[in-house]
């Protein structure tokens, strides 16, 4: 029966102390009843096909909709296209547990999207059909907060990022400027004070940096005038800075003269920032030079050496008369340009000068010797030695230098070289030699020896000033028998001279006097060299026959050059196949695969096989030396660089020009270090540490890694740019588990080699032993064998291989250990989850979002490891 206010409906039997009882819960009714009306939630029944049975109306009218229409329509068509899935979802599992909560998106009718936050519950007991109880609340301008207050912080930590990294970029900055080896101030243009001084001004004038910081240029510099001050103005608005020399004062009264470099800098207003360098050492230098100019001079004037100066910036040359006499030119007719001077040098050496210049240019100074033809076709000799000078740009200026004549000492040296060769053939051609010895078995007489025989007034040479002392004692020894006994002897004798040994037959007889009596000793050696060493052949023959086979197999292998590399499988007949087609070119070639693998020989092959064969192959491992020292070994460094630099370092890309750099481990190169090796592949020129001279070179680049270098890009860990610049042409080189059929070359190969160097003779390995040695994995790949070869070598003491294969035994049984242990671990991480979502395996807070994994690769995994749903509190 329907309540009304203000009206009575009571039966008449019914007592009338009820009525405040009825009318208290009128109230009570209408109030509720109020509070649904006007209520800001969604309060509604539906059935489980999703069709409203009941729905108050003000949500309705935030949605721009009546009741009628929401009653009229399917709930699903108020969802957003988005969630209409997850809401099919949802009345399958109300249907099925009773009970949801969650978040769903709803469009209004103007297209606006709102979220709605639920918690709806089934009612199936007191009715016909089971319906669903539901209150929504409207959570969108929460969300939309949450999601800018989310993008407000984000904004905030990169903004802080940003102001650390400006931060550190100026402390960097100040103690870059610290740390620098010129003094460097910020003046104020207006007034001349200092503004700002870095350490290096504060120890080269001796004062602190507060008292620097009250000063001016004038309180330093004694030579600058106020005129001065108005031409370095000029200078400065016309080109926007100035180079000068000048003088700096210290605090203790001493100067010191220096190279300003003063330029202007734009900021909130103009300033001017002051580069002063030291330059007393370069000052003493010129003056040192010019005092031995002025000697050498002098001395020229006496002596026949000739003298030249030549100004390389306006061509100017200078040179003494004596240049003249040296050259065959008339006076006055000296050439003023180098294409003239070569033409007075011979053809043949044209190129060595022109060399020698150039090399002249890059390092300071060349000497060298080369042959001048005179106009009336005389050839003479000259040698000569030059020194370059530098401008304060760095720039070749001037050459200073001298040359005299060295045709008598050439002549001389000819005609020694000459008789020696004489000497030799005759020697070699002389198949028995002659001699005499005394009683003191000193020589007093030869013919074709070994030495020189002794010259008139010169003492003889005994046995040990002629033979190694081995040999000296074993002479000495036969030939004092023959004095003593006075009876000859023939022995077989060796003597080691022009850097090998030599076999003689020699007769040795004494010499008697008058009386009988031994004086000395007479006899003849006949080289048998060629014939010991054709015996020596025949005993060799055979052993040469057995390893024939392998040397021709060797020689297949390496019918495209690549040497050392052992092999034929498909996998590495691919590489030597990308290694043919690459070598040719000057490509960087970027080397992938584990340690172990051969990435060196492979990088030693493509070198061979290159244009530049004959030139310098210069490798380096990038991870073995110290990153503080990898840039020095790279680049070089000049004297004083850095603590410790006492001389000029070359590089190791100075010592690799026009030959083949390989750098091993190339992605342990620090990222400081990584952009000046992209400069060097970009632009084929660098700069030795604490040097100023940019080096040109030219060199092909092979790199070599074991990392996934674009990981290592993806973490930020290696410049992406220097990547793609190595990334030109990348080969990987397979594991050994990969080609193994080539583990049974590789075994023979390592035991022969092995073999060898130990002196032992192994000719056999067991079938057994093989085929454990193909089928275990080698995680060390060709090293890995390499090693367990050497110690199967080492271990063996027959003629047939002793290979410890219970090494592998054992490793595989722990590496199985370890897969088990992992596998448990995993299981048990899996079942924890499952417990932690009650047994729920996808959806929101489910065992897959725990675990990371989408669900379908967790069912996977749980078919794996045979976990079922069981019975329980936890249902696993």
């Amino acid at each position: 029966m329907a309540l009304h206010p203000g009206k009575r409906h009571f039966p008449q039997e019914e007592p009338v102390a009820l009525d405040p009882i009825r009318r208290a819960l009128q109230e009570d009714l209408d109030w509720y009843r109020d509070l649904v009306e006007h209520s800001h939630d969604l309060l509604c029944i539906h059935d489980l096909e999703g069709r409203f049975l009941s729905v108050n109306p003000v949500p309705a009218r935030l949605l721009n909709y009546s009741v009628e229409e929401l009653m009229s329509r399917p709930m699903r068509e108020f969802i957003d296209p988005q969630f209409r899935a997850q809401f099919d979802a949802y009345l399958k599992e109300i249907a099925r547990t009773g009970e949801s909560r969650g978040m769903m998106a709803v469009i209004a009718r103007s297209g606006e999207q709102r979220i709605w936050e639920y918690h709806n519950t089934l009612r199936s007991e007191g009715v016909e059909t089971p319906v669903v109880r539901g209150i929504a609340h409207d959570v969108t301008e929460r969300v939309r907060a949450a999601k800018t207050l989310r993008a407000n912080l984000e904004q905030l930590q990169r903004t802080a990022r940003e102001q650390e990294l400006t931060l550190q970029r100026l402390t960097l900055f100040r103690t870059l400027l610290d740390q620098s080896n010129d003094a460097i101030e910020v003046i104020d243009q207006e007034t001349l004070r200092f503004l700002d001084v870095n350490e290096r001004a504060c120890q080269a004038l001796g004062y602190s940096r507060e008292e620097l910081l009250s000063m001016t240029v004038f309180d330093i510099d004694p030579t600058f005038k106020p005129e001065t001050h108005v031409r370095i103005e000029q200078r400065l608005r016309e080109s926007g800075f100035a180079i000068f020399e000048s003088v700096h004062q210290r605090k203790d009264g001493s100067t010191f003269p220096v190279e300003v470099n003063l330029r202007m800098v734009q900021l909130d207003r103009v300033y001017g920032v002051s580069i002063a360098r030291d330059i007393t050492a370069r000052k003493r230098a010129e003056e040192g030079l010019r005092q031995s100019e002025e000697r050498l001079r002098l001395a020229t004037d006496v002596a026949q050496i000739g003298m030249f100066e030549r100004n390389l910036l306006t061509g100017e040359n200078q040179w003494a008369p004596q240049m003249e006499t040296l050259y065959g030119v008339v006076p006055g007719g000296f050439p003023r340009t180098i294409d003239h001077f070569l033409e007075l040098v011979h053809p043949g050496d044209r190129q060595q000068v022109t060399d020698l210049v150039s090399r002249s240019m890059e390092c300071g100074e060349a000497k060298g010797e080369w042959r001048v033809l005179w106009p009336n076709g005389d050839t003479r000799w000259i040698s000569g030695a030059w020194r370059v000078f530098m401008d304060a740009s760095g720039k070749p200026a001037r050459v200073i230098g001298m040359d005299f004549d060295i045709t008598e000492r050439k002549r001389t040296e000819e005609a020694l070289r000459q008789n020696e060769e004489r000497f030799r053939v005759a020697l070699k051609n002389s198949p028995t030699a002659m001699f005499h010895q005394d009683r003191d078995l000193r020589y007093t007489w030869m013919y074709n020896p070994q030495i020189q025989p002794p010259a008139n007034g010169e003492p003889a040479k005994t046995v040990e000033e002629v033979f190694d002392p081995e040999e000296a004692a074993h002479i000495r020894e036969v030939r004092r028998r023959v004095l003593e006994t006075g009876v000859g002897v023939r022995e077989e004798t060796h003597v080691a001279y022009s850097g090998r040994k030599h076999y003689f037959d020699t007769t040795i007889e004494p010499v008697l006097d008058a009386a009988g009596a031994v004086i000395g000793l007479t006899g003849a050696s006949t080289d048998v060299t060629k014939l010991r060493e054709a015996s020596e052949a025949l005993r060799e023959a055979k052993k040469r026959l057995t390893e024939e086979k392998l040397y021709l197999g060797q020689e297949i292998d390496t019918e495209l050059g690549f040497g050392e590399i052992v092999g034929q499988s498909k996998a590495l007949r691919s590489v030597m196949e990308q290694v043919g087609k690459v070598a040719s070119s000057d490509a960087t070639v970027l080397l992938l695969g584990d340690t172990g693998t051969g990435k060196e020989l492979v990088a030693r092959a493509i070198h061979r096989l290159s244009q530049r064969n004959g030139n310098s192959f210069i490798k380096m491992n990038c991870a073995a030396i110290p990153s503080g020292l990898l840039e020095s070994e790279l680049f070089g460094n000049e004297r004083g660089a850095f603590t410790g630099a006492v001389s000029r370092k070359i590089g190791r890309l100075e010592l690799a020009d026009k030959g083949t750099l390989v750098l091993d481990e190339i992605g342990e190169i620090s990222l400081a270090l990584q952009p000046k090796l992209l400069r060097v592949l970009q632009d084929q020129e660098f700069e030795r540490l604490g040097g100023t001279q940019t080096l040109k070179v030219d060199f092909r680049l092979i790199a070599a890694t074991n990392r996934d270098l674009g990981d290592l890009v993806r973490k930020y860990e290696f410049r992406s740019d220097l990547y793609y610049r190595l990334n030109v042409f990348p080969i990987r080189v397979p594991l050994l588990r990969e080609r193994r059929e080539d583990i049974p070359l590789l075994v023979e190969h390592f035991v022969q080699k092995c073999a060898r160097r130990m002196k032992k003779a192994i000719t056999s390995i067991p079938k057994i032993a093989m085929d454990a040695l193909i089928g275990w994995d080698w995680p060390g790949n060709v090293r890995e064998l390499e090693n367990f070869i050497e110690r199967s070598v080492i271990l063996t003491q027959g003629s047939v291989l002793a290979a410890p294969l219970g090494e592998l035994q054992l490793i595989d049984r722990n590496e199985e250990y370890a897969e088990e242990t992992l596998a448990a671990t995993e299981r048990e991480h899996i079942l924890r989850a499952l417990r932690e979502s009650h047994g729920q395996i996808g959806g929101l807070g489910g065992a897959a979002g725990r675990l990371g994994l989408k669900r379908t690769t967790l069912q996977s995994k749980l078919k794996h490891f045979g976990i079922a749903p069981r019975s329980g509190a936890d249902g696993y």
